[in-house]
């Protein structure tokens, strides 16, 4: 595939979570990712640091242009505050949780990992691990994302089929090789190839400020076009048993 027709596939992908379109609406083709592959070799390996990439002036313009709608603002009527008491009860009911984003250091480091060509990335304060991926045991009544449970140490692991859970209606042509593990649960993430591990700055990051359709979805590495996860919204969406759609 040629450098264009990469960067378009990696463009529809993004614009759509961005603007919160469906991702069963965009199908991008397997993205060949140009960035060095840094082969790991077993369960929780110690992972080199990516090399800076290479961004040309075109693809920071087009970049620009795809982030400029993360950048979501909510116009609020400011309206003086009533003295009302309202009953225990009342306040109970009216404390909805509100969506925060992730708060890290103003330097954290990341994972970087390739789903089906598209590049993610997870820091490492909500990585639970990296597992080599084995025998996946399929189970009747699950979603079409759930893979199946992996033994590990005596553990059961909940497998997730990335490709499917991530961009609905693609089909996965590749064996998975890694499980990248959220946090402290028992969920895991299935991935193609690990990248590997960079200090990323505060800066580096366009940060959502609502969730939208996209509450797992932190923000995105600018420099590199992907994906920073938010890993605390995407195990809530994975324990109520709906896909990146909500389905």
């Amino acid at each position: 595939m040629s450098q264009a027709s990469q960067a378009k596939a990696m463009h529809d992908y993004f614009q759509s979570l961005l603007n919160d379109v469906g991702a069963s609406d965009i199908k991008p083709e397997h993205i060949d990712m140009p960035l060095a592959v840094q082969p790991a070799r077993v369960v929780e390996p110690e992972l080199p640091v990516i090399e800076s990439a290479v961004v040309t002036k075109e693809r920071t313009q087009q970049l620009d242009q795809l982030l400029s709608t993360v950048s979501e603002t909510i116009d609020v009527a400011v309206q003086q505050p009533v003295a009302v008491e309202v009953p225990v009860e009342e306040k109970a009911e009216q404390s909805v949780p509100e969506w925060k984003n992730i708060t890290p250091e103003k330097e954290f480091p990341a994972l970087f990992f390739v789903v089906s060509g598209i590049t993610f990335a997870v820091p490492l304060t909500d990585l639970g691990g990296i597992h080599q991926l084995e025998k996946v045991t399929p189970l009747f009544g699950k979603p079409e994302w759930f893979a199946g449970v992996m033994t590990h140490r005596e553990s059961q692991l909940n497998v997730v089929d990335s490709t499917t859970w991530f961009m609905p209606g693609q089909t996965n042509n590749e064996a998975y090789q890694y499980l990248i593990m959220l946090g402290e649960s028992r969920w895991g993430i299935e991935c193609h190839r690990l990248i590997g591990t960079e200090t990323l700055h505060y800066d580096q990051i366009k940060w959502r400020d609502k969730p939208g359709k996209r509450p797992w979805l932190a923000g995105m590495v600018k420099d590199k076009m992907c994906a920073l996860l938010h890993v605390q919204e995407l195990l809530t969406l994975l324990q109520h048993g709906v896909n990146i759609d909500g389905q």
